[in-house]
């Protein structure tokens, strides 16, 4: 599979890490993030078709380093947090302030999370620099339940679902940084250690497009990455994909149409630059 890696025509109003991205059929929503000034609360709307973008909405609790799944038509951000880490589950509301229809079992932030059915995986993070080993599913938000638990548990891994399959590639465990590829089974709650990247790796961001888990960026020993990696989920075997127009790690991600959208995220400083990368 070929990948066509384009520098977008769209933009973030302001320079943005370690966001949280949505879609809609006809714009990105970014929500939260870690600017030059902090922790933002803003929600912002991104038209596809290239009209200015708009602030749209406020989090109830400004997080960077959440994650979002899009369940039963709303848009959850999950834990993340500002000067310490949180537990709120906060639903965006365009036009208003977010509001909180319920909290995660504890705290956790730098965490992925993915829908798979009617339900959202909630895999890695932790709080106080500790990962946390449990996986959890929940239908509404609301109620949590632990399904698996990872043998290597890590923070600000690269996390997708491709059928009953959540891979959770790279992170930093307590050791630091793996090489590691996790394959958790849902249907028999298993979790097991499927594969390895030519080198450790977090901070990346994944995206599944044409039916592979794509890796984008992230951090090597500290240092940011222009790589695209290719993650096969039938056999985990990985390849280097192509490269990014420039080096970012934490960048927000989501795909429309079978279009991936990078978003932000950060070298030196945040980004506010959006990248595509679509099958040729």
């Amino acid at each position: 599979m070929a990948l066509v890696v384009s520098r977008s025509s769209l933009h973030l109003p302001v320079p943005t890490t370690r966001a949280v991205a949505f879609a809609t059929d006809s714009s990105l929503i970014i929500a939260g993030g870690l600017t030059s000034s902090g922790t933002t609360g803003r929600v912002v709307r991104i038209p596809i078709d290239g009209q200015p973008a708009s602030t749209v909405g406020r989090l109830a609790h400004p997080v960077h380093d959440a994650a979002g799944v899009q369940l039963l038509g709303s848009m959850l951000v999950l834990g993340g947090g500002a000067s310490t880490q949180d537990a709120w589950v906060q639903r965006v509301v365009a036009g208003a302030r977010s509001d909180v229809p319920g909290q995660l079992p504890v705290s956790r932030a730098d965490l992925g999370a993915v829908v798979v059915g009617s339900e959202a995986i909630v895999v890695g993070g932790g709080a106080s620099g500790r990962a946390d080993p449990r996986v959890l599913a929940t239908s509404d938000g609301i109620h949590f339940r632990v399904v698996a638990r990872l043998p290597v548990p890590v923070r600000y891994a690269a996390v997708a679902a491709v059928g009953n399959t959540v891979i959770v590639v790279g992170g930093t465990s307590s050791a630091g940084d793996v090489a590691l590829i996790q394959a958790v089974d849902l249907r028999r709650g298993t979790v097991a250690v499927v594969g390895r990247l030519p080198q450790s790796l977090s901070h990346a961001t994944p995206l599944v497009i044409g039916g592979v888990v794509v890796v984008a960026g992230g951090r090597h020993d500290g240092r940011v990455l222009d790589r695209l990696l290719e993650v096969d989920p039938a056999t985990f075997s990985v390849r280097i994909a192509g490269r990014l127009p420039g080096a970012r790690s934490d960048a927000a991600g989501v795909v429309v149409d079978g279009v991936g959208y990078l978003v932000g995220g950060e070298a030196a400083h945040p980004l506010a630059a959006i990248t595509t990368i679509a099958v040729s």
